[in-house]
């Protein structure tokens, strides 16, 4: 009859409970819990292993866990805000003159509402300072295509990069292979302020 259990040294042993699993990479034992669930397709329940710690002779070595709270946390759409506002052409900005900064606020909050930039000031108006939005956009879209060969519903893309803050510790999501090159070629660099 063949053995399925593998066999450890005593002080390994020691910590193998039911519900747990060890794992032996090197000389270093992994103590980890044994759990299965349902796989579609499969016959068997299929198991899942949680990393518990390491066992050393002197006892496991517990794996660290970070515990954040939620309340803690404040999410707020990075990226897009982000390019537009650095990478915005400057003949757009001279053509709007004093008001390009109120306009691209207006035209960021229509495609952002979740933006960094309106945690401690409002969206703007459009409609009470009198400022189409759609037409903002498309000359916009017209002056990103010249300066940059980007359309504005590419820079749309960069919306779903993200300015975390946890805890006072503010750091930006993910960011994928295609938004890295757009930013590139925008050349916006997302670093935190």
């Amino acid at each position: 009859m063949p053995v399925t259990e593998k066999t450890y040294p005593d002080w390994v042993q020691a910590y193998r409970e039911k519900g747990t699993t060890i794992k032996r990479k090197g000389d270093s034992f992994y103590l980890y819990k044994r759990t299965s669930r349902r796989v579609p397709g499969k016959k068997y329940p299929q198991p899942v292993d949680t990393y518990i710690g390491v066992i050393t002779p002197n006892g496991i070595i517990y794996a660290k866990k970070r515990v954040v709270r939620l309340s803690d946390i404040t999410v707020n759409e990075y990226g897009f805000s982000k390019a537009l506002l650095s990478a915005c052409p400057g003949d757009w900005k001279k053509g709007h003159k004093d008001d390009w900064e109120q306009i691209l606020y207006c035209v960021i909050g229509a495609n952002s509402r979740g933006s960094y930039l309106f945690t401690e000031k409002k969206i703007p108006d459009a409609t009470a300072l009198h400022i189409n939005t759609g037409l903002m956009q498309s000359t916009l879209n017209m002056a990103f295509g010249k300066r940059y060969g980007i359309q504005f519903a590419d820079l749309l893309s960069l919306r779903n990069i993200y300015l975390l803050d946890i805890d006072g510790n503010r750091t930006i999501s993910r960011i994928s292979q295609e938004q890295k090159k757009l930013l590139s070629k925008l050349h916006v660099d997302l670093e935190v302020d």
